[in-house]
This record gives C-alpha cells, sequence and structure tokens, in this order.
C-alpha cells in the first residue's frame, strides 16, 4: 500500500450506492462547524479501510474554483490525519467516510484543520 501519507485514487469514494447511502443519513455523523463528517461502516471495493467523499455545496460557492479550493485543503487535512484514523479501524472493518462543508464563506485553513482533527478524533473514540 505504500506510504501512510499518500491519498490513492482507491481511497476516492466512487460507489454510487454508498454515496447515497451516506446522504440518505443510514450513518453517524459529528458535526464540528462548518464541517460535517458522515461514516457509515460498509465493506468496500477496495483494499483501504476508508474511503473519502468530500463535498462542497454549489448554492453556496458558485464558482467552481472556490469548491475545489475547499475540496483540495480538506482532502490534505484528511491525508495528513488518516494514519491516525487507520491505526484504530479494526482489520477488516471499512468504512465510507462523507466529508461535507457546509460554511457559507471561504475558509480559514487553520479553522478547517482545527474542525478536521476534532470530527477525526471523535471518529477515533467512536470506532
Amino acid at each position: 500500500m505504500g506510504d501512510t501519507y499518500t491519498f490513492h485514487k482507491d481511497e476516492k469514494l466512487s460507489h454510487k450506492v454508498t454515496i447515497d447511502a451516506i446522504f440518505q443519513k443510514k450513518g453517524a455523523s459529528i458535526f464540528k462547524s462548518p464541517v460535517l463528517f458522515v461514516f457509515l461502516k460498509k465493506d468496500l471495493q477496495s483494499p483501504y479501510p476508508c474511503q473519502l467523499l468530500v463535498s462542497v455545496g454549489k448554492r453556496k460557492f458558485k464558482k467552481a474554483v472556490d469548491r475545489n479550493r475547499i475540496k483540495r485543503q480538506i482532502t490534505e487535512i484528511y491525508r495528513k490525519q488518516k494514519h491516525r484514523m487507520y491505526a484504530q479501524i479494526p482489520n477488516g472493518t471499512q468504512y465510507a467516510i462523507g466529508i461535507l462543508f457546509l460554511g457559507k464563506e471561504m475558509p480559514d485553513y487553520a479553522l478547517l484543520e482545527n474542525k478536521l482533527t476534532a470530527a477525526i478524533d471523535e471518529f477515533i473514540k467512536k470506532v
């Protein structure tokens, strides 16, 4: 699997049924304003313990540039933190994770990192 700090293509959540399940509130969620961290225990077609979906609302951020920037920041924070999550998840268990950004204005990277780290800590406690 290589380096723990890389975000591999197989770690990206792309299975439509699983994504729909996340949005239909089938899993548990952790809300740390402006970040909603949703997770669902599920068998994934992936060698990794987690797959990630990052979403930023089109209504609040009209420009794709802004949405993509927030998504990149979130993915980057997740990439740096995921080894902590992987260490806690029992073998054979997999999670589909959705990180939804619900803020109304462009976030500060430090604030985003702070909130996401808090959500990840809470996720680790719940696993």
